[in-house]
This record gives structure tokens, C-alpha cells and sequence, in this order.
């Protein structure tokens, strides 16, 4: 643990020294011209030392690790730290730019497909575990979740994946493991839990909870506020009322009502 205290704080400095380059040019221009050239060419100068040691640093498979000193939560904890610490500063200023956006997003190993859109305040702290499929958008403050710890000492890391044309709605969570296939619509709010599968052309209403493990199919209605438990199997072409609390009762009353 030390080693990677010190390691933090090393970084911190690689950081800061790369936000301070474009400072060279005050004594050559003069105070605000050289300060103007600064506040432009900072975000680029970091984003180059940043995704410079994010793309030497190894990668951060997948997995199930123990924490601390576990190997995989090492790699981890390394990988993530340059895309995490630039985004949280640089996001709020530049992601209004959609071009500066996906150059970023891409160069810290997002891969997004053409037409993918995720908006200037969608949160994404581990870029190079998200897969955002052609003409997706992501909306506001929606949080793309890539790791997390459900307990002390143990930690999950997954990638997230978005499938063509579907929209995930603002203030939605999506958990590791995720993947939302094609032309889905999931609306406002929804939580989704840890390796949830949704299929192609599914729609889950606002407020809607599914937690971890679900399996949902092909052409799933979900309507809004209702509640998935862990390891739910919704069939192809289920209907889900507004407000169901899903369990083996509900699912053979569907099945009955169909």
C-alpha cells in the first residue's frame, strides 16, 4: 500500500506538470497573452501525459479481486487513476466541445462507435471498460459504472456495453457487467445492476430498479417504477405493468393473462 501511496502522489505531479507546460510561453509572449495560450493548450497538454501513462500502465481485465494486493486490483487501481483524476477536472470545462469529448473519451480507450453521443455531463470515470454502440446516446448525469466494491475487500470491475441506436436516459445507472443491446430505450432514473442483460428492443420505464445477474429478453416491456430482484429471467416479449414488483407469482400471472 505504501508503494502505491507513493506511486499516487508521483502521479499527482506528472499531472500537474503537464497541466503547467503551456506555461512556457508567458515569459515569451507576456502575462496575458501567455496566460491566455495556457488556458487553451492546458487540457491538451495533459491529456498527452495523461493518456501517455494511461497506455503504458498494464491493462485492467475483468474480474472478481481481493482487496488490497490482489493483482487484479492492483492493475486496477493503476489503470484507472490517469482517465478518473482528468475527467473529474476537465470534463466540467471542455466536455462542451463534442469534438475534444470523443477525442478524450477515445484516447483513454472508450470505444464508440460513429454517431455515438454521450452528453457533456454523462459520467464516466473508466473509459477503457465502455462500449457505446452506432448512433447511441447516453444522457445527462447518467453514471457508467465500471467497478465497484459490494462489500469490504472485494471488488468488481466489468465492461459496459451499449448496443446500436438505443438511448439510456438521464440520471440512469448502469453497473459492471451491463450490456443493453440494440434499439432499446431505457428512460429516466433506472438502476441497473451488476451483469444485467437486456435484450435487443426492450424499453424499461422511468424509476425502474433491476438488480444484479437479471436477464431480461428481446422485445421486453418494463413499465415505470417497478422492481427486478437478482436473477429475475423476464421471457421475450413480456409486458411488465407499471409498478410490479416482479416475482414467480407476477411472471405466472403474465404468462396466464397472455
Amino acid at each position: 500500500m505504501l508503494i502505491l501511496d507513493l506511486l499516487w502522489w508521483i502521479g499527482w505531479a506528472w499531472f500537474a506538470a503537464w497541466i503547467a507546460l503551456p506555461l512556457v510561453a508567458v515569459p515569451l509572449l507576456g502575462i496575458v497573452p501567455g496566460f491566455v495560450v495556457w488556458a487553451v493548450l492546458a487540457p491538451w497538454s495533459a491529456l498527452l501525459g495523461m493518456a501517455t501513462l494511461h497506455r503504458v500502465l498494464p491493462d485492467s481485465e475483468p474480474g472478481t479481486f481481493r482487496l488490497p494486493g490482489d493483482g487484479g486490483g492492483v492493475r486496477w487501481a493503476l489503470k484507472a487513476w490517469a482517465p478518473s483524476l482528468y475527467l473529474t477536472l476537465f470534463q466540467p470545462l471542455c466536455f462542451t466541445s463534442r469534438f475534444f469529448q470523443l477525442f478524450a473519451l477515445r484516447v483513454f480507450g472508450a470505444r464508440l462507435a460513429p454517431g455515438a453521443w454521450l452528453t457533456s455531463r454523462t459520467i464516466v470515470r473508466e473509459p477503457h471498460h465502455v462500449r457505446i454502440g452506432l448512433r447511441s446516446l447516453i444522457g445527462e448525469y447518467a453514471h457508467l459504472i465500471c467497478s465497484y466494491q459490494p462489500r469490504p475487500g472485494l471488488l468488481i470491475v466489468a465492461a459496459i456495453t451499449v448496443g446500436d441506436d438505443s438511448l439510456v436516459g438521464g440520471h440512469t445507472h448502469l453497473a459492471p457487467g451491463v450490456t443493453i443491446g440494440s434499439r432499446c430505450v431505457i428512460e429516466h432514473a433506472v438502476a441497473i445492476g451488476a451483469r444485467t442483460h437486456i435484450g435487443d428492443d426492450s424499453r424499461i420505464g422511468a424509476g425502474t430498479t433491476i438488480y444484479n445477474a437479471a436477464r431480461i429478453g428481446r422485445g421486453v416491456f418494463v413499465g415505470k417504477n417497478c422492481l427486478i430482484p437478482s436473477g429475475a429471467i423476464i421471457a421475450d416479449g413480456t409486458r411488465v405493468p407499471d409498478g410490479t414488483v416482479w416475482t414467480a407469482a407476477s411472471r405466472r400471472e403474465l404468462e396466464a393473462a397472455s
